[in-house]
């Protein structure tokens, strides 16, 4: 795609992206868990406790970062549907950005042996077929496959919650399932990279054209900041990461998982070594640990954000 079509690009979405209404400006909490159920089949019953007690909590919505399986449980259709029997029973809207685990790695025998892409087109069909969240009170979403030329990826999502803008993007571990061998095609790869760097872009724009408090962006891979090697499957967007958030003046909060350990850091620096203080990166708890986190997002918060671990008790 030419870089002047690209823009292009850009530009509509963030002008359709732009049309969403929030409402009004008020102080609100939501939680963001990832990487589970991991250890089966013990782990339905921590899974249970968790989504009650976050009922119990009653936040405005749930974000799941990933990985709704691990890499060694089976792809089956009959596991992924009931996954999503457990999303909806979430009393509020649960919005899901898949992981690596429950496509890119499903060729392993262990795993049942399928073609990682004919996981993610069933992914797709089950968990985004339509313009709502999860959830036992889905939300409504702007999905990415409403912009032309984008209409694969419906698991890119936008909303918006009391003048602060979500975004899903579709970037996962496993190096992004980017194969640095010799003569490897990656034409999946770089087909979501494209959609995930414009839609990345349209995020920002759509933040600034609403005068959002700030940026929630949501994804599954732990990034690394620091490595632009090629063989890294997130240096693009990494880079254009770095690019938007220099570019805009409000708090930026990214979510992810992969790694299993909550951590709360601002890891973005600028050329000159200074760290980006707009920017912090959470990471969620997930394989053993069964527990999520809540953040608060209050306008009369200087950062914006505020961010708590919430243990689930019993896990």
């Amino acid at each position: 795609m030419k870089t002047s079509v690209f823009f292009l690009f850009v530009v509509v979405a963030s002008t359709i992206l732009s049309s969403c209404t929030s409402e009004e400006n008020a102080s609100f909490n939501f939680m963001a868990i990832g990487d589970v159920p991991y250890h089966l089949p013990e782990d339905f019953e921590r899974f249970d406790r968790m989504i009650a007690q976050i009922n119990k909590d009653k936040p405005a919505f749930t974000l799941h970062v990933g990985d709704i399986k691990s890499g060694h449980i089976p792809c089956s259709d009959e596991y992924y549907e009931k996954i999503k029997g457990y999303f909806d029973s979430f009393d509020e809207a649960l919005i899901y950005t898949p992981g690596d685990n429950e496509w890119t790695d499903c060729d392993r025998e262990s795993c049942g042996s399928y073609v990682p892409e004919e996981r993610l087109d069933k992914l797709r069909q089950l968990f985004f077929s339509n313009d709502f969240s999860q959830g036992g009170r889905p939300i409504e979403l702007l999905r990415q496959n409403k912009t032309e030329g984008f209409e694969k990826f419906a698991e890119n999502s936008t909303w918006q919650k009391s003048d602060v803008t979500f975004g899903t993007l579709h970037v996962i571990g496993s190096n992004n399932n980017f194969d640095s061998g010799k003569g490897a095609l990656n034409d999946e790869f770089y087909e979501r990279e494209l959609a995930n760097n414009f839609w990345l872009i349209s995020l920002f724009e759509a933040a600034k054209k609403n005068n959002s408090n700030g940026l929630v962006l949501v994804l599954h891979a732990g990034l690394n900041y620091n490595n632009k090697d090629e063989n890294n499957g997130h240096a693009s967007f990494v880079t254009l990461l770095r690019q938007q958030v220099q570019d805009y003046d409000k708090p930026v909060l990214l979510l992810y998982g992969d790694h299993h350990r909550f951590m709360v850091n601002q890891p973005m620096r600028d050329n000159n070594g200074k760290t980006l203080t707009n920017f912090t990166a959470v990471q969620v708890f997930g394989d053993n640990d069964i527990h999520a986190v809540k953040i608060n997002v209050s306008p009369d918060n200087t950062n914006l954000f505020s961010i708590d671990p919430f243990y689930i008790n019993g896990n």
